[in-house]
């Protein structure tokens, strides 16, 4: 049985469990307003996410990152045989039966990326600081950014570029090395290009020009302008929202469900909903910069950039701001991969504060 030690829960970050509790509860009025019973499933889902939170807490994070890099190797034979194994849906092979439940791997393996990412550079904290900083952190990244593009899943690829360049930066990598490395990026993006499928062209096209495709490729972002704007400042209601609930919103319980809370709530909820994310992020830096280890801070970071580069990522999508790249609010979208990652990551930020005087 789980047990955690009573002194450790006097530390247990009540703040961070708050915020996090408004997004989940936010996410789910609104998924259950627009669609009944995929409300019920996420309500379903979040039990076993707040278990699985409930197992991440328990476990001292130490313990916990000693088993990163065999979850990594496990990780990786995961993701290949979603490319062999994989349930086809949409164009994309991202999914894994395991009888009546349907998993995301590569939602899964963010966390693993961020603790064998966290274990290896905490192990070279008080060396001297070279290219291992930097070289070892992308060859082990490259595989699951390979593997998971190829689903193809660019926008999980694109979320997880920050979170790792985030963890090389507080590693210890020199400016030099880090520049360096963004030229040499910016040289090959150009090639980028030619290695994208032809739908995600067409996503970069009508993101630089809406009215190349208004009635295909660039319908879902001016439908979810639309939405928005019909929110204006107060909302028209949970129940009260046109565009989202007459389905003229495509994708609006998922990737595009921040369109269809504004439309309910507003100007103002859509501003609360910005402030409890950047708030979020704030305690989870605040958490970080407090940990008792560099093993804790980073962590801590890894988490904390996830989360608000895929808030980010998301955001800037529905607005029009950034390509869609099919990416899920976290805490608020429906889904139960996601869901899991996203409190997987609350969890662990939350384990190093806990644990920070222990």
């Amino acid at each position: 049985m789980l047990r955690i030690d009573r002194r450790l829960l006097l530390h247990l970050d009540w703040l961070l469990f708050g915020l996090t509790t408004v997004l989940l509860a936010l996410g789910l009025m609104t998924v259950s307003s627009l669609v009944p019973r995929l409300g019920l499933r996420q309500l379903l889902w979040l039990g076993v996410g707040g278990g699985a939170a409930l197992v991440v807490l328990s476990v001292d994070y130490h313990t916990l990152a000693r088993w990163a890099y065999a979850a990594y190797g496990v990780g990786l034979l995961t993701l290949l045989a979603v490319l062999a194994l994989g349930r086809a849906a949409q164009g994309a092979r991202r999914w894994l039966s395991l009888g009546p439940v349907t998993l995301q791997p590569s939602e899964l393996f963010k966390l693993v990326l961020i603790a064998v990412l966290a274990q290896y550079l905490a192990g070279r904290q008080g060396e001297r600081a070279g290219w291992d900083r930097v070289i070892v952190p992308l060859v082990l990244a490259a595989p699951a950014l390979l593997l998971i593009v190829k689903q193809p899943d660019l926008g999980t690829g694109l979320v997880l570029v920050p979170v790792v360049l985030a963890l090389v930066f507080v590693g210890g990598a020199r400016w030099q090395h880090l520049g360096l490395l963004a030229g040499l990026a910016l040289l090959c993006a150009p090639a980028v290009w030619f290695l994208l499928h032809g739908y995600q062209r067409e996503r970069l096209l009508v993101y630089v020009d809406p009215s190349r495709d208004p009635l295909g490729s660039a319908w879902n972002v001016i439908q979810a302008k639309i939405t928005i704007g019909s929110g204006q400042v107060w909302g028209k209601g949970l129940f009260g929202g046109t565009q989202s609930r007459l389905a003229f919103l495509p994708e609006r319980h998922t990737d595009f469900v921040f369109a269809a809370f504004a439309e309910s709530w507003g100007f103002a909820g859509a501003m609360g909903l910005l402030l409890t994310y950047g708030l979020l992020t704030l305690r989870g830096f605040e958490v970080a910069a407090g940990a008792r280890d560099s093993l804790g801070s980073f962590l801590a970071v890894g988490c904390t950039v996830l989360l608000a580069s895929q808030a980010l990522v998301n955001l800037g999508m529905v607005t029009g701001l950034l390509p869609v790249v099919g990416i899920p609010l976290p805490l608020v979208s429906y889904g139960g991969s996601a869901l899991l990652t996203a409190l997987g990551a609350v969890a662990l930020i939350a384990n190093v504060r806990m644990r920070r005087f222990a």
